[in-house]
């Protein structure tokens, strides 16, 4: 038997939502203020992209909701543009949940809620009516709960380490979603740090090479005042960092990194939600010319979900990052680590760019994000099954059919209620309350 729908909110508890615009302004206080008007602009494209940047104000929502108390580890921002393509250890080609900085334990079906609505909103971007908005999001509802009906039939071990083949993963589609996922892959393996040197870098008068300058989206730490980190005190500041970041990698990645020396780095603007946060790129050289590695490393907060469930996890924000990438990922880039700044600042470090790829839902039709949407509930069944009790999950959802239907209504409810929140956020910028670039912002 399907599992009803959560309860609506009643009036006087919808009346205590806190206005979305405010919980974006405190999220921004430790931000950098030049990149501010940056993430507002980028969430200001579409009701599809602010969502994409407001996974605190849904959490809030969620938060006020009943759940079923089945705790997983939550990836904790699920929408579709989260997944996507990356190189394991053995220079395979992976799907997976791609982003973690929110991650935390907690119900299964807020991720799963998370992911539906994002479903609901990319097929409105699409032009989409109600109804096959409403089918492309029960085929991804009922995609998690059958796969999580074959997780919880299988032995641990085998259901543990199950990975997509991605040429399967290609010849199983005959949607627009086929076509676009060849596309994708291609470019997905072009993708790696000797190509992100040519797009990024150039070589300095002394023969190393160096990030180029390209604010406000690329500041080299060199030109940046030691107010932010930078100029004279950059490199001082960085050999702590790395001190820190060899100790928390898996021990034979050491090795490698001692293959390699340091040469500059700079802060670069990503994503959408992450926008302003102290997001850096390193590179650093091995003994060749074209043996160089790109790092990234992201400043984390406590994760949206933390205020609304039980304490879990490590202390370090960094760390917590890195245990859930690893809980949930079948396999995970083996340059996960995390530091800590000499502010106080939680880091995590990971590969940048190394055969990362993602679908554009533009190029999609309603059957091909159809098909991406059942693979996208599949590949989250599979990273709560790893973590939680999938036979109490699977239990708990009983017939996948009846159980999509009775989410799909929940999905309706926090589409609508994005694009009610992204229309504040127009108004915002209208009134001068945010900025948006092309406005006079701070610079530093």
């Amino acid at each position: 038997m399907a599992t009803p729908a959560p309860a609506k909110v009643s009036n006087e508890r919808q009346n205590q939502r806190p206005d979305p615009i405010e919980l974006l302004i405190n999220q921004e206080v430790q931000r950098l203020p030049w990149l501010l008007p940056e993430r507002h602009s980028r969430m200001a494209q579409s009701p599809f992209a602010f969502y994409r940047g407001t996974a605190a104000v849904m959490a809030s929502d969620l938060g006020r909701q009943p759940h079923s108390g089945l705790m997983v580890q939550l990836c904790g921002d699920a929408h579709l543009m989260n997944f996507g393509f990356f190189a394991s250890p053995e220079r395979q080609l992976l799907f997976d949940i791609n982003d973690f900085d929110e991650t935390y334990p907690g119900p299964f079906e807020w991720d799963l809620q998370r992911l539906a609505a994002s479903l609901i909103l990319a097929a409105r971007s699409l032009g989409l009516g109600d109804q096959k908005q409403q089918k492309i999001c029960r085929r991804s509802i009922r995609a998690y709960g059958e796969a999580m009906a074959n997780f919880a039939a299988m032995p641990f071990i085998e259901m543990y380490v199950m990975r997509l083949d991605v040429e399967r993963l290609i010849a199983e589609h005959s949607s627009s979603l086929q076509q676009h996922l060849v596309d994708v892959v291609a470019a997905a393996k072009r993708r790696d740090s000797r190509q992100a040197v040519r797009k990024l870098c150039v070589s300095g008068s002394d023969g190393e090479l160096r990030f180029r300058h390209d604010p406000p989206l690329i500041w080299r730490y060199e030109e940046l005042s030691e107010q932010w980190g930078g100029g004279a005190i950059f490199q001082q500041r960085f050999d702590v960092m790395y001190e820190q970041y060899l100790l928390n990698i898996r021990p034979e990645m050491r090795l490698v990194m001692s293959q390699f020396r340091f040469v500059d780095a700079a802060l670069k603007a990503v994503g959408v939600g992450s926008v302003g946060t102290r997001c850096a790129v390193g590179v650093l050289v091995g003994s060749r010319p074209d043996d160089v590695l790109v790092l990234q490393g992201k400043q984390v907060e406590p994760s949206v979900l933390a205020p609304y469930l039980p304490k879990g996890g490590p202390e370090h924000q960094g760390q917590r990052v890195v245990e859930g990438q690893r809980l949930m990922q079948t396999a995970s880039d083996a340059f996960l680590g995390w530091t800590t700044t000499p502010e106080g600042l939680h880091i995590y470090w990971r590969h940048f760019r190394d055969w990362k790829g993602s679908v554009d839902v533009t190029c999609l039709d309603a059957d091909g994000l159809s098909d991406y949407g059942r693979l996208c509930g599949w590949t989250l069944a599979k990273a709560h099954a790893r973590s939680g009790n999938r036979r109490a999950i699977s239990a708990h959802i009983g017939e996948p059919k009846l159980f999509a239907k009775a989410l799909v209504g929940q999905a309706l409810c926090h589409a609508d209620q994005a694009e009610a929140d992204y229309q504040m956020l127009l108004q915002a910028i209208g009134d001068g309350r945010l900025q948006q670039s092309g406005q006079q912002s701070p610079q530093p």
